[in-house]
């Protein structure tokens, strides 16, 4: 008896961790998704996005002007990173902390402002059909938060 409950209990405790496999694959997705999309690659960005998603990107691929382009290629382009843990995560969703350098995002007023230093962005990735993809509902930004 007391070995079946100590088997249940392994069981329940692994069921409530996600894979460290899945983990790894959704981390990696918005990572190579980030790098497309702070890139201006929105047709690269797209294989790593939800099909919902593509109406986003295009509408930031629309938006996305040849100054601006200039501008983030002189300045070496935009590299991304992405944090060690999630702030939710479950069988089929992640979302996952980017921070990306010489970033072209939206503001308030337009598509694109000037490159930023630095920028960080939460980016939820959701599992379909076997594979990680982003889902956007709406143009990345900044997570930093407004003081009014």
């Amino acid at each position: 008896m007391r070995v079946l409950l100590l088997f249940l209990t392994a069981v329940i405790m692994g069921g409530c961790s996600p894979a460290t496999g899945d983990d790894t694959e959704a981390k990696e997705a918005a990572r190579a998704w980030a790098d497309a999309y702070f890139n201006c690659d929105y047709n690269d960005a797209a294989q790593y996005a939800t099909p919902e998603s593509r109406k986003w990107l295009e509408y930031a691929a629309t938006n996305t002007t040849e100054e601006e382009l200039q501008r983030l290629n002189d300045a070496g382009g935009a590299t991304v990173s992405t944090n060690d843990g999630f702030e939710a995560a479950n069988d089929t969703l992640r979302q996952v902390t980017v921070t990306v350098s010489n970033a072209l995002i939206a503001d308030g007023q337009g598509l694109s402002a000037p490159a930023a230093n630095e920028v960080v962005c939460r980016v939820t990735v959701v599992r379909r059909e076997g594979r990680w993809m982003v889902r956007m509902e709406g143009l990345p930004q900044s997570g930093m938060q407004s003081r009014d």
